[in-house]
């Protein structure tokens, strides 16, 4: 896949694209539609505090908009992230943004006519904030209607396997990280699409239920749980509103970065702690089907806690999902899933989902 970076010099947008493509030069003036324009659809958790500078630092963000035109932009400070930019229901490439750089071209030459935008947040918290403003588009043109919402919700909390982390690689060996992470096609959004739902992704890579990966104590100071009430993951000050946007289903996939690498978790820590977050997600969606994941990577005794932890409820929406260990030709960067790999699982996501959903 081509990796584009697109610079914006006032009325002049030089567009650099990588992997040995010929470059292109743009000229034009621009028009700038902000942030809080009602024609743009976000998805995910936003930050609107200041509505014409939405932050957002999560992965699998969205931001959708039906445009008319044969050119649009982004007006976007971030510098350490990775959008993939859909055009019409096809992949028109990767914005790849850099510091110092806010205006960005997406696509242009479009022809006449309406176009659908979606930008999809590829990487997550750890590559930092991003704050948008606005769309770009030529001079006379506008944004139309939006595209309806899926009238279904799902949210995910999980970790690397959630966020997408080196579902892109070339194997277990990867030269880098970001390059590699793509939230569109981890099973977490996979699924979603498939079901037919509006998601929300809750995940940090390395995090774990009660132990993150590489700690050196049994317990950690800031695991997973911590972060499900943030609306941005980089700032705990700002609390998410859980009344704003109600899931019908929350999936959670957790464990396997608790039990990695010893000192591990006490049994009774781990299950108190997959009790209390059960408890948590329900407290806050009274009617939500909660959907516990084992596998694909996990390691003992994470199996024998789970089935304790899930044992103390008798809630007939509360779902284990069965997931399959990774095969060797499902192995992305550092035993992630790859591409395949997260297809298949997102399959057996979906067969547990849709009978339990009535979807």
């Amino acid at each position: 896949m081509n990796r584009i970076v697109f610079i914006s010099f006032g009325i002049i947008s030089l567009s650099v694209i990588l992997a040995g493509c010929t470059q292109l030069i743009r000229t034009g003036a621009s028009a700038l539609v902000p942030a809080d324009d009602a024609n743009i659809l976000y998805t995910g958790r936003v930050d609107f505090s200041d509505p014409k500078a939405p932050r957002f630092d999560w992965p699998g963000i969205l931001i959708t908009a039906n445009f008319e035109g044969p050119y649009i932009g982004a007006k976007i400070t971030d510098g350490n992230n990775d959008y993939n930019i859909f055009i019409d229901g096809k992949q028109a490439g990767v914005l790849v943004t850099r510091p110092g750089i806010k205006e960005y071209t997406l696509a242009e030459n479009l022809g006449a006519g309406a176009h659908l935008l979606i930008l999809s947040r590829r990487t997550e918290g750890y590559q930092g904030m991003a704050v948008f403003e606005g769309l770009l588009l030529d001079k006379g043109a506008k944004l139309l209607l939006p595209p309806a919402r899926p009238g279904r919700r799902i949210e995910f909390i999980g970790d690397s396997i959630t966020v997408g982390f080196g579902v892109e690689g070339p194997g277990i060996k990867c030269p880098s990280e970001r390059e590699f992470k793509n939230n569109w096609k981890a099973f977490s959004a996979v699924s979603a699409k498939e079901l037919g739902a509006e998601y929300h992704i809750i995940a940090i890579s390395g995090r774990g239920l009660v132990k993150d990966w590489g700690e050196k104590t049994s317990v950690s100071p800031e695991p997973m749980p911590s972060f499900f009430d943030r609306t941005l993951q980089n700032n705990p000050k700002i609390k998410w509103d859980f009344r704003s946007w109600t899931p019908d289903a929350v999936v959670i996939n957790l464990g396997t970065n608790d039990y990695s690498a010893p000192p591990y978790p006490d049994e009774a820590v781990f299950v108190k702690a997959y009790e209390k977050l059960i408890n948590t997600v329900r407290e806050k969606y009274p009617q939500v089907h909660i959907f516990i994941c084992n596998g694909p990577a996990q390691s003992p005794p994470f199996e024998k806690y789970l089935a304790e932890a899930l044992g103390s409820f008798n809630d007939k929406k509360i779902h284990r999902v069965e997931l399959g260990r990774l095969a060797d030709e499902e192995l992305g960067c550092d035993w992630h899933p790859n591409e395949a790999g997260a297809k298949r699982l997102a399959k057996e996501l979906v067969q547990t989902v849709k009978p339990a959903m009535g979807w």
